[in-house]
């Protein structure tokens, strides 16, 4: 995964806390928020590896310090070595292995210095350091979308929509969103949601230049309402409410 590669799949970067690091303090939490961000296929917890992506091998670093060389040891002392062989000799000319590494800061020869300590025992690797601190402009946390949506009398009010993907790409804060309604695609109702598949009896698809009604009269027999918000990137949020 080149910097350039990067530049072209990941727009924007959440950072939480300050110095970056409040967000890692769970080094579980932080991996799966990665894989996210990232688009990384995840390998079981057991693989030497957490993950692929593009035909290469992703190894998520320590995540609230600098990655030094000391913590390459988990991979080199891990290795399929029997596996690089074998690919050598099959295709002398291509690398035994292709890593990422991902990291928060690392020492500067980091991804050198495992190429060197593996070619010293004749076997050539790819390895190239993506720095969440260095690209974090680049790279973006999937956000889950807000929704105020409450019942007054018989009618069913949407309140606010924040879609905090699309806001985040439009470089907005949710404090100046003017009208939501703007910013929404669709709106779709199931009066009598049965817990599993959404049936929706009400459709507000506005045609060009014209925005969703956001408030709808709610039927005498409605039970359990299910609402479908779809935001201009094409993604919903589903909210519950009793009517």
């Amino acid at each position: 995964m080149s910097k350039k590669e990067i530049k072209d799949f990941y727009t924007g970067f959440e950072v939480f806390n300050v110095n970056h690091y409040d967000v890692f303090r769970n080094p579980v939490q932080a991996k799966e928020l990665l894989i996210q961000a990232l688009e990384i296929q995840p390998f079981p917890n057991a693989s030497l590896y957490d993950g692929e992506k593009d035909g290469r091998m992703i190894k998520i670093m320590p995540v609230n310090r600098i990655a030094t060389r000391a913590d390459l040891n988990e991979l080199i002392n891990n290795f399929d070595y029997k596996t690089f062989e074998k690919r050598i000799n099959e295709n002398p000319n291509e690398p035994a292995e292709r890593i990422t590494l991902i990291c928060m800061g690392h020492e500067p020869d980091l991804g050198a210095y495992l190429k060197h300590h593996m070619k010293q025992g004749n076997i050539e690797i790819d390895v190239e350091v993506v720095d969440i601190l260095r690209d974090k402009s680049n790279l973006e946390f999937k956000r889950d979308s807000e929704a105020e949506v409450t019942i007054e009398g018989r009618k069913l009010f949407i309140r606010q929509f924040y879609p905090m993907n699309l806001l985040q790409k439009l470089s907005i804060l949710k404090e100046d969103v003017q009208d939501w309604r703007e910013l929404v695609e669709s709106v779709m109702i199931d009066w009598n949601f049965d817990g599993s598949v959404l049936e929706p009896k009400e459709i507000d698809l506005p045609s060009k230049n014209e925005v969703v009604k956001g408030v709808y009269d709610i039927p005498n027999n409605a039970g359990s309402i299910r609402v479908k918000i779809t935001d201009l990137l094409s993604e919903s949020l589903e909210v519950t409410i009793n009517g």
